[in-house]
């Protein structure tokens, strides 16, 4: 199995009113989540090797849309933030 690297310089988050130590918080839970999801479900195909054969390129990417209620917490915005990077990264290999 190959390792995957996720790094996010910026994350907004239009219109959600969080102070510093909820946004490192977040940051923590989205990990542990998002590693809870690929370890639980894997990748399609499971992250193989890359035969260096192809570079894929992600042209015009999309701002990802979630629907979270106004009073969700930390641990809510982090398995919708996982997930949304799930499907990221479920098609991008």
């Amino acid at each position: 199995m190959s390792d995957l690297w996720v790094d996010i310089e910026t994350l907004v988050l239009d219109g959600v009113p969080m102070n510093p130590v909820q946004g490192r918080r977040l940051a923590q839970m989205t990990e542990l989540a998002l590693a809870r999801l690929l370890a639980q479900r894997g990748t399609v195909p499971q992250l193989a090797p890359d035969s260096g054969e192809h570079e894929k390129k992600v042209q015009n990417p999309r701002p990802a849309t979630m629907r979270v209620p106004a009073n969700a917490n930390e641990a809510r915005w982090a398995e919708e933030l996982a997930m949304v990077l799930y499907r990221a990264v479920d098609r991008s290999i």
